[in-house]
């Protein structure tokens, strides 16, 4: 007796010393203090305090990240309290045991034990321990992407805790069940609830609640783009975090104000806070932390244009939410990773990060994913040249956001009237460009995020000001997008307003200054590693040398711009490159190889579709006929140009338009005319000519006609007298046709 007397007062002396040295953080000799505390315990015959050493063990090894130990430690320990008979002990065991588990993603473990637990409790009808299990079960069917049945048990805890009086803990599962609510986007009621739990918190002096409950309100705020609500919220939350020395709410804060300074477009701040996180997140362990840290450096870094980076650090992040079995982070790295790879022109795996995103995001619910996913599919269906796919993918998305619940998220709303108006552009309807850019535009300008996307709607703008016609007004709205994308640390879109700056000018004849822009772009572009814009930028400076005939270097450039569409699988900049090309080469008098280009053009503007692509492609298949001599041919391809530029013409609202529409094709108009005239078909040839004129005037094509006529040859020794015949009578008619009109 005396024996186990001296045994259990040496167990509680290495007991204390063990909890002193814990709390001291001396881990390694609170383990080792812990250990011989249960040796004496057990020789006492006391296995409830052995049971407590062992517990104490599992804490350290937790703490130290040494999971698996822990694990047996937690067993060892609900078979001590399980010898003792204290099945209330037994329970809180396997609830830590459950814990453990869920840490290390055994999913199904975990749910065992906290059933195992679950049925303790409820034979010793304990609110507490049910309310803890009910909390736990929630994690795990978080955790799994269950969240209504997350929410379901967050709101039993709810219950069974205000059951036991215990007001912190009820406040810890009303923050969880509000972490639902805001995934849901149900930010009313999560707002409510997150104030409820700060109130607890303050008036129980929970410093660590008080921190979670501040991130809780901020995200909201963060979500619904109150950036400095949120940039103020998470400073309080992070101030008090350091104050406590909670290093896990400190990276939290950190994080959360990384994604305010990216979405206010600090890039180099983002980045700072955002490494910072990882880094506290890395050194305690958290690998649900440091997949949201590095998600997060991902978008910035491919926003910086580091693509490749970027897609690493995405993986990254979506393997070790698949380690954990987070789904809703799969789900949204998914989309994510998507994105990046659709910027790297990895069609077929962004396609597939895509589709997997959008199957988690269905079972899960979540509707913001959905539509990331959709929106994303689309682009991509855009850039293969799909536009009915895309433009259906779109819709789809808008039609999510304007049945959902609660508030529309309008700046969402605004960014898919954005792609909706290029889509229908490129199709030939530019009353429904219209009509969507003046939606998106409308919402922009009411929105608290219309500095950071009114340089993307101007790039828009000035793309249908361009299919227009209008140059003038394209270039002033591309100078300002451009200076304002540069100023919002956007560089891709800052790129993508200088190459479209550089095709105003190359439509205005600047070819020099045009050629220098090009350059310029195709720079930016490389650094951004975009392969097609790149493509883009090549493409637009053999578009100049077409212009000023250096052949040669337009065809290699042509060649160039056609591999990078090749690579990025973008088929709208395939079709423009065989069109070029074929130029390049009918100017080098190599008719063949121009006409097979020219019907591979053809063919693709045709599958988009896009109609004035497919009036260009037929104009210059006309130009190979002419050559041939084939009139008749020749004559055919112009009327199916002139009928399919009269179609989109149609499409703009305002009849004033169509005048500075129509004037981009008064060449396609006079060698209309000068075919019909040729075939001796000169009343035909005024009619179309006079439909010309009632619209767009008579300036444009009297042009083109003279200096059609100003190439007729009259004289030259190559010239017997018949085609000087010929060529007189054509002059003499041609003068007729066009001064009974123009």
């Amino acid at each position: 007796m005396a024996t186990h007397e001296q045994d259990s007062k040496a167990a509680e002396r290495r007991f204390d010393k063990g909890i002193e040295a814990f709390n001291d953080g001396k881990l390694d000799v609170a383990a080792e203090a812990f250990g011989d505390a249960e040796i004496r315990f057990r020789l006492a015959g006391d296995f409830k305090r052995a049971g407590d050493s062992r517990m104490m063990i599992a804490d350290v090894q937790r703490q130290l990240n040494q999971l698996e130990q822990a694990t047996i430690s937690y067993q060892k320990a609900r078979n001590h309290y399980r010898q003792a008979k204290h099945p209330l002990n037994e329970a809180g065991a396997i609830l830590s045991l459950g814990h453990i588990e869920r840490q290390q993603a055994h999913l199904d473990l975990a749910q065992q034990a906290y059933e195992d637990a679950q049925a303790l409790y409820l034979s010793l009808g304990n609110a507490q321990g049910r309310g803890n299990v009910a909390m736990a079960m929630g994690h795990i069917f978080l955790q799994r992407g269950r969240v209504e049945q997350a929410l379901e048990y967050y709101q039993r805890a709810i219950e069974e805790y205000i059951s036991a009086g215990d007001i912190i803990n009820e406040a810890d599962a009303r923050r969880s069940a509000a972490d639902i609510l805001r995934l849901f986007g149900r930010y009313v009621e999560a707002n409510s609830a997150y104030t409820r739990c700060l109130e607890v918190y303050r008036q129980q002096h929970d410093t660590f609640g008080e921190v979670d409950a501040l991130a809780g309100l901020a995200r909201i705020a963060l979500e619904q783009r109150l950036l400095d609500q949120a940039g103020d919220t998470f400073a309080e939350a992070i101030t008090l975090a350091r104050n406590i020395e909670y290093e896990l709410g400190i990276a939290d804060c950190n994080l959360g104000l990384a994604e305010v300074a990216y979405f206010s477009n600090r890039a180099d701040q983002a980045l700072a806070s955002a490494q910072q996180a990882l880094q506290m997140y890395t050194d305690q362990h958290s690998a649900l932390g440091t997949a949201n840290a590095n998600r997060l450096l991902a978008r910035i870094h491919s926003r910086r244009g580091q693509l490749t980076y970027a897609n690493s650090l995405m993986d990254r992040a979506l393997r070790t939410y698949q380690a954990v079995a987070y789904r809703v982070g799969q789900a949204e790295a998914a989309a994510e990773l998507g994105e990046i790879q659709l910027q790297r022109g990895f069609l077929a795996r962004a396609l597939d990060s895509f589709h997997r995103a959008r199957l988690m995001a269905q079972e899960l619910n979540s509707e913001q994913v959905v539509r990331a996913a959709l929106v994303g599919t689309g682009d991509l269906y855009c850039q293969r040249g799909q536009l009915a796919q895309a433009k259906g993918q779109y819709e789809e998305a808008l039609e999510r956001i304007m049945r959902q619940s609660g508030p529309i998220p309008q700046v969402e709303r605004a960014v898919l009237d954005l792609r909706l108006a290029r889509v229908a552009m490129l199709g030939g309807d530019l009353g429904a460009a219209e009509d969507s850019l003046e939606n998106a535009r409308k919402l922009i300008v009411s929105e608290r995020l219309a500095r950071d996307l009114t340089p993307c709607m101007l790039l828009t703008e000035s793309l249908l000001l361009q299919t227009r016609g209008d140059f003038e007004r394209a270039a002033t709205q591309l100078s300002e997008a451009h200076n304002q994308a540069e100023a919002l640390q956007m560089p891709l879109l800052a790129a993508q307003a200088l190459l479209e700056l550089a095709n105003t000018r190359l439509a205005r004849g600047e070819l020099e200054v045009a050629n220098a822009t090009f350059i310029e772009a195709g720079r930016q572009f490389r650094q951004l590693e975009s392969t097609g814009g790149d493509g883009r930028a090549i493409l637009g400076v053999a578009q100049t040398l077409i212009g000023q005939e250096v052949w040669d270097e337009a065809v290699e450039d042509c060649e160039g711009a056609l591999l990078r569409f090749n690579q990025a699988d973008d088929q709208l900049g395939r079709a423009d490159a065989e069109l070029a090309l074929g130029l390049a080469q009918r100017g080098k008098e190599q008719f063949d190889e121009a006409f097979n280009h020219f019907e591979r053009a053809l063919a693709l503007y045709r599958q988009q579709p896009q109609p004035l692509g497919e009036a260009d492609a037929l104009y210059a298949r006309a130009g190979v006929f002419l050559v041939g001599g084939d009139f008749q041919q020749a004559l055919e391809e112009l009327a199916q140009a002139i009928a399919l530029v009269e179609r989109v013409m149609k499409t703009l609202k305002k009849p004033e338009q169509w005048q500075l529409f129509l004037h981009q094709y008064a060449d396609l108009y006079a060698q209309h005319a000068i075919v019909l005239t040729r075939l001796d078909r000169e009343r035909e040839a005024r009619a179309s000519l006079q439909s010309f004129v009632q619209v767009a005037g008579a300036d444009k094509v009297r042009g083109s006609l003279e200096t059609f006529e100003a190439s007729i040859p009259l004289q030259g020794e190559d010239l017997i007298d018949s085609q000087l015949a010929e060529n007189q009578a054509l002059l003499r008619r041609l003068r007729q046709v066009r001064k009974g009109v123009v």
